[in-house]
Protein backbone atom coordinates (compact mmCIF):
# COMPACT_ATOMS: atom_id res chain seq x y z
CA UNK A 1 0.00 0.00 0.00
CA UNK A 2 2.81 2.27 0.86
CA UNK A 3 4.58 1.86 -2.38
CA UNK A 4 1.31 2.21 -4.13
CA UNK A 5 0.48 5.29 -2.03
CA UNK A 6 4.00 6.41 -3.21
CA UNK A 7 3.74 6.00 -7.20
CA UNK A 8 0.28 7.23 -7.41
CA UNK A 9 1.83 10.84 -5.65
CA UNK A 10 4.54 10.87 -7.38
CA UNK A 11 2.15 10.29 -10.87
CA UNK A 12 0.05 13.15 -9.87
CA UNK A 13 3.02 15.46 -9.25
CA UNK A 14 4.37 14.39 -12.98
CA UNK A 15 1.13 15.34 -14.28
CA UNK A 16 0.73 18.85 -12.57
CA UNK A 17 4.20 19.85 -14.14
CA UNK A 18 3.31 18.25 -17.18
CA UNK A 19 0.13 20.34 -16.90
CA UNK A 20 1.72 23.43 -15.94
CA UNK A 21 3.92 23.69 -18.96
CA UNK A 22 1.11 23.36 -21.01
CA UNK A 23 -0.61 26.01 -19.64
CA UNK A 24 2.66 28.23 -19.84
CA UNK A 25 2.16 27.78 -23.60
CA UNK A 26 -1.10 29.38 -23.99
CA UNK A 27 0.08 32.67 -21.81
CA UNK A 28 0.58 35.20 -24.09
CA UNK A 29 1.40 38.10 -21.95
CA UNK A 30 2.40 39.18 -17.89
CA UNK A 31 -1.72 40.66 -17.90
CA UNK A 32 -3.04 37.14 -18.58
CA UNK A 33 -0.67 35.45 -16.80
CA UNK A 34 -2.13 37.47 -13.76
CA UNK A 35 -5.04 37.46 -14.87
CA UNK A 36 -5.60 33.49 -14.98
CA UNK A 37 -3.02 32.21 -12.24
CA UNK A 38 -3.56 34.32 -9.21
CA UNK A 39 -7.60 33.48 -8.79
CA UNK A 40 -6.63 30.04 -9.50
CA UNK A 41 -3.12 30.11 -6.92
CA UNK A 42 -5.76 31.72 -4.13
CA UNK A 43 -8.02 28.82 -4.87
CA UNK A 44 -5.16 26.33 -3.86
CA UNK A 45 -4.97 27.42 0.10
CA UNK A 46 -8.26 26.02 1.09
CA UNK A 47 -8.38 23.21 -0.78
CA UNK A 48 -5.05 22.38 0.86
CA UNK A 49 -6.47 23.26 4.18
CA UNK A 50 -9.43 21.13 3.69
CA UNK A 51 -7.76 18.03 2.81
CA UNK A 52 -5.21 19.13 5.66
CA UNK A 53 -7.90 18.61 8.30
CA UNK A 54 -9.19 15.91 6.73
CA UNK A 55 -6.15 14.05 7.30
CA UNK A 56 -5.47 15.30 10.80
CA UNK A 57 -9.26 14.33 11.82
CA UNK A 58 -8.56 10.78 10.19
CA UNK A 59 -4.66 10.45 11.83
CA UNK A 60 -6.45 11.25 14.84
CA UNK A 61 -9.46 8.53 15.24
CA UNK A 62 -6.44 5.68 13.52
CA UNK A 63 -3.90 7.05 15.98
CA UNK A 64 -7.26 6.02 19.34
CA UNK A 65 -7.58 2.69 17.91
CA UNK A 66 -3.65 2.34 17.59
CA UNK A 67 -3.63 3.03 21.09
CA UNK A 68 -6.73 1.02 22.13
CA UNK A 69 -5.60 -1.93 20.93
CA UNK A 70 -2.06 -1.38 22.45
CA UNK A 71 -3.60 -0.69 25.63
CA UNK A 72 -6.03 -3.57 25.10
CA UNK A 73 -2.73 -5.71 24.81
CA UNK A 74 -0.99 -4.76 28.21
CA UNK A 75 -4.82 -5.42 29.53
CA UNK A 76 -4.66 -9.07 28.74
CA UNK A 77 -1.44 -9.89 29.73
CA UNK A 78 -2.10 -8.37 32.97
CA UNK A 79 -5.33 -10.10 33.49
CA UNK A 80 -3.49 -13.67 32.41
CA UNK A 81 -0.97 -12.75 34.79
CA UNK A 82 -3.16 -12.14 37.89
CA UNK A 83 -5.54 -14.96 36.81
CA UNK A 84 -2.66 -16.97 37.28
CA UNK A 85 -1.57 -15.96 40.65
CA UNK A 86 -4.74 -16.48 41.84
CA UNK A 87 -5.05 -19.85 40.35
CA UNK A 88 -2.03 -20.94 41.57
CA UNK A 89 -3.61 -21.06 45.07
CA UNK A 90 -6.47 -23.03 44.62
CA UNK A 91 -6.18 -26.56 45.50
CA UNK A 92 -4.92 -29.23 42.94
CA UNK A 93 -5.69 -30.30 40.19
CA UNK A 94 -7.87 -27.42 39.37
CA UNK A 95 -5.28 -24.22 40.65
CA UNK A 96 -2.01 -26.54 38.53
CA UNK A 97 -4.26 -27.11 35.44
CA UNK A 98 -5.84 -23.50 35.04
CA UNK A 99 -2.47 -21.92 35.60
CA UNK A 100 -0.98 -24.73 32.45
CA UNK A 101 -3.55 -23.74 30.60
CA UNK A 102 -3.05 -19.97 30.71
CA UNK A 103 0.76 -20.64 30.09
CA UNK A 104 -0.62 -22.24 26.92
CA UNK A 105 -2.84 -19.51 26.35
CA UNK A 106 -0.20 -16.73 26.84
CA UNK A 107 2.07 -19.07 23.86
CA UNK A 108 -0.74 -19.36 21.42
CA UNK A 109 -1.18 -15.03 21.54
CA UNK A 110 2.00 -14.47 21.37
CA UNK A 111 2.82 -17.25 18.71
CA UNK A 112 0.81 -17.81 16.21
CA UNK A 113 -1.90 -15.77 17.09
CA UNK A 114 -0.15 -12.60 17.01
CA UNK A 115 1.70 -13.66 13.70
CA UNK A 116 -1.98 -14.60 12.10
CA UNK A 117 -2.72 -10.62 13.19
CA UNK A 118 0.21 -9.65 10.97
CA UNK A 119 -0.82 -11.62 8.16
CA UNK A 120 -4.92 -11.02 7.88
CA UNK A 121 -5.96 -8.83 10.85
CA UNK A 122 -7.83 -12.02 12.34
CA UNK A 123 -6.56 -14.17 15.27
CA UNK A 124 -5.36 -18.10 14.65
CA UNK A 125 -7.53 -20.86 15.44
CA UNK A 126 -5.01 -22.60 17.77
CA UNK A 127 -5.15 -19.11 19.93
CA UNK A 128 -8.89 -18.93 19.75
CA UNK A 129 -8.70 -22.83 21.06
CA UNK A 130 -6.72 -22.06 23.73
CA UNK A 131 -8.61 -19.07 25.07
CA UNK A 132 -12.00 -21.75 24.57
CA UNK A 133 -9.72 -24.15 26.95
CA UNK A 134 -9.12 -21.41 29.55
CA UNK A 135 -12.85 -20.46 29.44
CA UNK A 136 -13.87 -23.88 29.97
CA UNK A 137 -11.62 -24.69 32.86
CA UNK A 138 -12.89 -21.84 34.81
CA UNK A 139 -15.92 -22.91 34.70
CA UNK A 140 -15.51 -26.16 35.86
CA UNK A 141 -13.13 -23.95 38.82
CA UNK A 142 -16.29 -22.88 39.69
CA UNK A 143 -18.61 -25.64 39.70
CA UNK A 144 -15.91 -27.66 41.84
CA UNK A 145 -16.07 -24.92 44.84
CA UNK A 146 -13.75 -23.82 47.10
CA UNK A 147 -12.36 -20.36 48.08
CA UNK A 148 -14.73 -17.89 47.51
CA UNK A 149 -12.40 -15.09 47.48
CA UNK A 150 -10.10 -17.16 45.34
CA UNK A 151 -12.65 -17.74 43.01
CA UNK A 152 -14.31 -14.43 42.54
CA UNK A 153 -10.33 -13.09 42.00
CA UNK A 154 -10.32 -15.48 38.99
CA UNK A 155 -13.28 -15.05 37.48
CA UNK A 156 -12.73 -11.45 37.98
CA UNK A 157 -9.46 -11.15 36.11
CA UNK A 158 -10.64 -13.89 33.48
CA UNK A 159 -13.68 -11.20 32.79
CA UNK A 160 -10.87 -8.98 32.41
CA UNK A 161 -8.70 -11.13 30.14
CA UNK A 162 -12.06 -11.91 27.87
CA UNK A 163 -12.73 -8.23 27.38
CA UNK A 164 -9.58 -7.08 26.85
CA UNK A 165 -8.93 -10.20 24.19
CA UNK A 166 -12.13 -8.80 22.55
CA UNK A 167 -10.97 -5.19 21.91
CA UNK A 168 -7.32 -6.45 21.03
CA UNK A 169 -9.19 -8.42 18.59
CA UNK A 170 -11.88 -5.52 17.50
CA UNK A 171 -8.86 -2.92 16.82
CA UNK A 172 -6.99 -5.17 14.76
CA UNK A 173 -9.76 -5.00 12.16
CA UNK A 174 -9.51 -1.56 9.98
CA UNK A 175 -10.69 1.28 11.36
CA UNK A 176 -10.62 3.35 8.51
CA UNK A 177 -12.94 1.89 5.74
CA UNK A 178 -12.05 1.23 2.51
CA UNK A 179 -14.00 3.51 0.63
CA UNK A 180 -12.20 6.59 3.21
CA UNK A 181 -8.77 5.27 2.66
CA UNK A 182 -9.39 5.74 -1.56
CA UNK A 183 -11.24 9.15 -1.11
CA UNK A 184 -7.83 10.25 1.08
CA UNK A 185 -5.07 9.08 -1.47
CA UNK A 186 -7.10 10.87 -4.23
CA UNK A 187 -7.75 13.81 -1.92
CA UNK A 188 -3.68 14.14 -1.68
CA UNK A 189 -3.22 12.96 -5.50
CA UNK A 190 -5.18 16.25 -6.53
CA UNK A 191 -3.27 18.41 -4.21
CA UNK A 192 -0.13 17.48 -4.94
CA UNK A 193 -1.12 17.71 -8.69
CA UNK A 194 -2.99 21.01 -8.51
CA UNK A 195 -0.31 22.44 -6.16
CA UNK A 196 2.50 21.46 -9.43
CA UNK A 197 -0.01 22.63 -11.55
CA UNK A 198 -1.28 25.47 -10.64
CA UNK A 199 1.93 27.09 -8.54
CA UNK A 200 1.92 31.10 -9.79
CA UNK A 201 4.69 31.18 -12.42
CA UNK A 202 6.06 34.26 -11.12
CA UNK A 203 7.79 32.67 -8.15
CA UNK A 204 11.21 31.04 -9.04
CA UNK A 205 11.53 27.65 -10.09
CA UNK A 206 13.84 26.99 -6.89
CA UNK A 207 10.74 27.96 -5.16
CA UNK A 208 7.97 26.00 -6.52
CA UNK A 209 9.82 22.98 -6.39
CA UNK A 210 10.50 23.46 -2.88
CA UNK A 211 6.64 23.78 -2.42
CA UNK A 212 5.84 20.87 -4.72
CA UNK A 213 8.29 19.07 -2.08
CA UNK A 214 7.34 20.38 0.84
CA UNK A 215 3.58 19.82 -0.07
CA UNK A 216 3.61 16.09 -1.31
CA UNK A 217 6.37 15.22 1.70
CA UNK A 218 3.61 16.36 4.46
CA UNK A 219 0.66 15.10 3.22
CA UNK A 220 2.02 11.00 1.76
CA UNK A 221 3.67 11.23 4.95
CA UNK A 222 0.14 11.91 6.83
CA UNK A 223 -1.31 9.46 4.79
CA UNK A 224 1.62 6.81 5.04
CA UNK A 225 1.59 7.25 8.94
CA UNK A 226 -2.54 6.44 8.25
CA UNK A 227 -2.24 3.72 6.95
CA UNK A 228 0.56 2.23 8.98
CA UNK A 229 -1.77 2.85 12.67
CA UNK A 230 -4.46 1.55 10.73
CA UNK A 231 -2.29 -2.09 10.85
CA UNK A 232 -1.64 -1.92 14.84
CA UNK A 233 -0.20 -5.46 14.69
CA UNK A 234 1.13 -5.72 11.03
CA UNK A 235 2.56 -2.24 10.32
CA UNK A 236 6.17 -0.40 10.82
CA UNK A 237 5.03 1.07 14.41
CA UNK A 238 3.50 -2.58 14.87
CA UNK A 239 2.45 -3.29 18.88
CA UNK A 240 4.67 -6.19 19.35
CA UNK A 241 3.53 -9.25 21.97
CA UNK A 242 6.10 -8.24 24.80
CA UNK A 243 3.71 -8.15 27.31
CA UNK A 244 2.26 -11.79 26.70
CA UNK A 245 5.55 -12.88 26.10
CA UNK A 246 6.81 -12.04 29.35
CA UNK A 247 3.87 -13.53 31.38
CA UNK A 248 4.39 -16.53 29.53
CA UNK A 249 8.21 -16.41 30.60
CA UNK A 250 6.57 -15.74 34.03
CA UNK A 251 4.65 -19.00 34.04
CA UNK A 252 7.24 -20.86 33.20
CA UNK A 253 9.22 -20.90 36.33
CA UNK A 254 6.47 -21.88 38.17
CA UNK A 255 5.88 -24.99 39.66
CA UNK A 256 2.13 -25.10 37.75
CA UNK A 257 3.07 -23.81 34.57
CA UNK A 258 5.91 -25.33 33.96
CA UNK A 259 4.88 -28.57 32.21
CA UNK A 260 2.12 -26.87 30.42
CA UNK A 261 -0.48 -29.56 28.36
CA UNK A 262 0.58 -27.89 24.79
CA UNK A 263 3.53 -27.75 22.39
CA UNK A 264 5.14 -24.52 21.77
CA UNK A 265 2.96 -22.74 19.45
CA UNK A 266 0.09 -23.39 22.04
CA UNK A 267 -1.82 -26.01 20.46
CA UNK A 268 -2.73 -28.93 22.68
CA UNK A 269 -0.25 -31.99 23.08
Amino acid sequence: MAALVTFVVVLSGALGLLAQRRLATRVQTESQDSAEGIPVTDLLAPVRILVALVLAFVLFQTFSSYEDASDAANDEAGAVSTEAVAAGLLPSPTGPDLVGLLRCYARAVAGPGWSSLEATRRTSSISSEADARVAAAVAQAQEAGGNETLLAEVVTAERGRAAARQVRLAEAAPSVPGIVTGLLIGCVAITVASTAAFASRRIRPSLRWTLLGVTALIFTASLLVILDLDRPFGGVARIDPTAMQAVEEQLGITSSGAHPPCDQSGAPR
